[in-house]
C-alpha cells in the first residue's frame, strides 16, 4: 500500500528532529527600552521568525535582568504554533566577573554571588546555566565540579558578537552562539550548535519528545494540534 503524501511529509519532518540546531544567546533589551507592548511583541515575533528561517530548533532569549521577555516569547511561539523551542533567560555577573546565562528561572537572585553558589540556587529552582567568558584557570576549577549542582550545565566557547574563541579542554557540553541583537543579525550570523535530541533532553533544553511530532501548518490541513 502506498503511503499518503501527508504520512511521507510527517516522516521527513521527524527525521530533521533527531539533530537539532541551537542558538542559546540572542539578546533583547529589557521591557523599559520599548515604547509600547505592540513594539515589544513585534520585535519578539521578528526574532522568532528569523530563527525559524535560519533553521533553528532551539533559541535562547537573553535579557539583562530577568527572563520576563523570554517567557513572552514562549507564549508567542505557542500561540502562533511556531516550530521552535524558546529558552527564556537573562544574564548574570558573578563575583569574579564570569558571565552566566540563566534559563527557565524566575526567582529573584542576589547580584554578585560566586559561580558555584548561583549555580546551586538556579539548579534548586529547576533552571539551566550556560557559562561564558570562562578563563582557563576557572575552567579547571569548574571541571572538578562537573556534574554537580555547583557547576554550570554547559559552557559557551564562542559568541560571534563578543568574539574570542575559548579553547577550554574540559568535560562540559560546549556551545557557540550568535549573540545577535536583532532579527537581521540573527539571520546574517551563520553560527549555531548542533546537538542530538537525546542529549538536549538529558540536559533539560527540551522536554522528552518536545516538538518531535511538529507538522508545519501547510501540512496540517485538518487543524490537528502540534506536539
Amino acid at each position: 500500500m502506498k503511503r499518503s503524501w501527508l504520512t511521507t511529509a510527517r516522516m521527513c519532518t521527524a527525521l530533521r528532529k533527531h539533530v537539532l540546531r541551537a542558538d542559546l544567546c540572542v539578546f533583547i533589551d529589557d521591557e523599559q527600552a520599548f515604547t509600547d507592548e505592540n513594539y515589544l511583541n513585534s520585535t519578539i515575533n521578528s526574532i522568532l521568525i528569523a530563527a525559524i528561517a535560519k533553521g533553528l530548533d532551539i533559541i535562547g532569549i537573553i535579557t539583562p535582568n530577568n527572563a520576563v521577555i523570554g517567557y513572552k516569547a514562549v507564549q508567542i511561539a505557542k500561540k502562533k504554533q511556531m516550530d521552535i523551542t524558546v529558552m527564556p533567560g537573562f544574564s548574570y555577573i558573578c563575583r569574579e566577573k564570569e558571565e552566566l546565562y540563566i534559563y527557565k528561572f524566575v526567582n529573584p537572585v542576589k547580584p554578585g554571588l560566586p559561580i558555584n553558589e548561583i549555580c546551586k540556587i538556579v539548579h534548586d529552582g529547576g533552571g539551566f546555566v550556560l557559562a561564558t567568558n570562562i578563563s582557563k584557570r576557572k575552567a579547571q576549577i569548574l571541571d572538578k565540579l562537573q556534574g554537580s549542582e555547583f557547576a554550570p550545565d554547559a559552557i559557551e566557547i564562542l559568541n560571534a558578537q563578543t568574539g574570542g574563541y575559548r579553547d577550554l579542554n574540559i568535560d562540559f557540553p560546549k556551545f557557540v552562539s550568535s549573540g545577535a541583537r536583532s532579527a537581521n543579525e540573527l539571520e546574517a550570523i551563520n553560527i549555531f550548535t548542533l546537538v542530538d535530541r537525546n542529549i538536549a533532553e538529558e540536559m533539560g533544553l527540551l522536554s522528552p519528545g518536545e516538538g518531535e511530532s511538529f507538522v508545519p501548518k501547510y501540512l496540517n490541513p485538518q487543524g490537528e494540534p502540534n506536539v
